[in-house]
């Protein structure tokens, strides 16, 4: 193909009211095409599981998920 998508862990905090300050972590989506890198989506608090994120973020590179289906595996998951 002429373009591929990454996948990319990111870490960041999030607040609940309920057990205050903690961290997550995210998925952020790049799209690379003729040389260029373009960020196409940002899902913050994916988890507080960092291997499972890394894990996940792997998976959907190695099987080039186009990101309008992410929502779609997230929600299907649960």
């Amino acid at each position: 193909p002429d373009f591929v998508f990454q996948y990319l862990p990111f870490e960041n905090e999030a607040y609940s009211p309920y057990i205050g300050k903690y961290r997550t972590f995210g998925l952020r989506v790049l799209l690379s095409q003729n040389g260029l890198e373009k960020e196409v989506m940002l899902l913050p608090d994916v988890s507080s599981d960092f291997s499972f994120v890394l894990h996940l973020a792997g998976l959907l590179t190695r099987k080039q998920l186009d990101p309008i289906h992410l929502l779609d595996v997230f929600e299907d998951s649960l």
